[in-house]
């Protein structure tokens, strides 16, 4: 009885390593796979994940057509819709970019396929939690990862080198920023901090205040909360007292990057395509961690974009190969390391995608910080996002002489407002 156990037991062990490759086989050869993106096919990162993937899948001779379309998101949406109402027939599309704060907006119309049954755990288990978390929308998971960024501070190194000011050290806290924000106030000409005023740019002074935009399950913006507003009533005194650009301001001096890279502002927060912005502009600054907030920890938020295969794809087991090998830590080595952004897992080898700039080791850090979640979102994202900016532009960052409390109850009534989009006003 024992030997018959035995054998048994190795004979389901036997099964279990073969499966995998007999699913393989079952795949169909000489297919072409029609990936759709708002990137430059020939772009050193899209050529290096093509050539990698018909390389790993030589023997089924499967192509890769990379498909760039302009005016995205409402292109792709026009697209899918006209494709389920002709039955699937028509315009093959079996991959499609997309930032993972659209996700929800395709989702809940039915033109993405969830995926909860082609990834396995133990790819899942690969990617830093805050990443795989922004995967997610009701429950399911409906993409993989092209590549992520996170949140730092961007400081002028000349500026402060020309007001007379010390560097911050790594550990900094934002009495520390806004103390700084302060002191190059004192100078003619120059500012502390400046921000475009996107909602995106503006998070770190909601979450480093110890509160959150909105309760995207209920539908409800909460920057009327105490935590909220303490966040942006610092922000917008600075701006006040001369420490801070306000929006107009820097837009003045040709947007936040321009006014920083031109010698009068001290101080950014943004992602990593904004440091490498600056950095086309000049060489004198470095990069810190965001300043550590009322939590005592170091924070950060991410922002992943992603491949999502459309549910009109007529070839879904192909579409879930390409986006797991892209998103693989053979494809997210292959990303990072032209450029496209951080990889979503620890493991890439991007050993020396870091030496060449030692300040983006911060960007990177930051993916792994235990506080650090995704950049928060809603189903209706887009207009959410398009009036928070323009609403806070208009009557708070660009207005001046406000006192606390006509702030508060103006920061009030955009908040009833916002709620009003969460809920799907448009």
């Amino acid at each position: 009885m024992k030997r018959l156990v035995s054998l048994m037991m190795c004979l389901l062990l036997a099964l279990s390593m073969i499966a995998p490759a007999a699913m393989a086989e079952d795949l169909p050869k000489d297919v072409t796979i029609r990936v759709y993106s708002w990137w430059d096919p020939t772009k050193p990162g899209m050529i290096g994940l093509k050539e990698g993937f018909e390389e790993k899948y030589a023997d089924y001779n499967v192509t890769i057509e990379f498909v760039k379309i302009s005016s995205y998101y409402q292109t792709m949406l026009t697209k899918l819709a006209g494709i389920k109402l002709a039955g699937g027939s028509g315009e093959a599309i079996d991959v499609m970019m997309i930032a993972f704060d659209k996700i929800p907006q395709f989702a809940i119309n039915g033109t993405l396929l969830a995926l909860d049954e082609y990834a396995s755990q133990e790819y899942l288990d690969t990617l830093y939690p805050s990443v795989r978390e922004g995967l997610y929308f009701e429950g399911k998971l409906y993409a993989t990862v092209r590549d992520v960024t996170t949140t730092c501070a961007i400081l002028n190194t000349a500026l402060f080198e020309q007001c007379g000011i010390e560097l911050p050290d790594e550990d900094w806290t934002m009495d520390d920023f806004i103390a700084l924000c302060r002191e190059f106030g004192k100078h003619e000409g120059v500012w502390g901090y400046a921000t475009d005023g996107y909602s995106d740019t503006l998070s770190p002074w909601i979450y480093l205040y110890g509160g959150k935009y909105m309760d995207a399950e209920n539908n409800i913006s909460l920057l009327d909360q105490p935590e909220q507003l303490k966040g942006f009533t610092t922000l917008y005194n600075l701006m006040e007292e001369g420490a801070a650009m306000s929006v107009a301001q820097a837009n003045e001096y040709g947007g936040v990057s321009t006014a920083f890279a031109s010698g009068h502002v001290a101080m950014l927060m943004g992602g990593l395509s904004l440091a490498n912005e600056v950095g086309g502009m000049t060489e004198d600054f470095t990069v810190l961690p965001l300043p550590t907030g009322v939590s005592g920890e170091k924070q950060s938020h991410t922002f992943p974009n992603c491949w999502a295969v459309p549910s009109v794809s007529t070839q879904p087991e192909w579409s879930w190969k390409v986006i797991e090998y892209f998103s693989s830590t053979e494809g997210q080595t292959i990303a990072c390391n032209a450029e496209m952004g951080l990889p979503a897992t620890p493991d890439a080898d991007i050993s020396e995608w870091l030496e060449a700039k030692p300040w983006r080791k911060y960007y990177f850090d930051a993916l792994g910080y235990e506080l650090t979640k995704p950049y928060e979102t809603d189903t209706y994202g887009p207009a959410w996002s398009s009036n928070f900016t323009t609403l806070f532009n208009e009557k708070v960052w660009d207005v001046r002489g406000m006192d606390e409390e006509t702030l508060k109850a103006t920061i009030t009534e955009i908040n009833n407002q916002l709620t009003y989009y969460l809920l799907g006003g448009s």
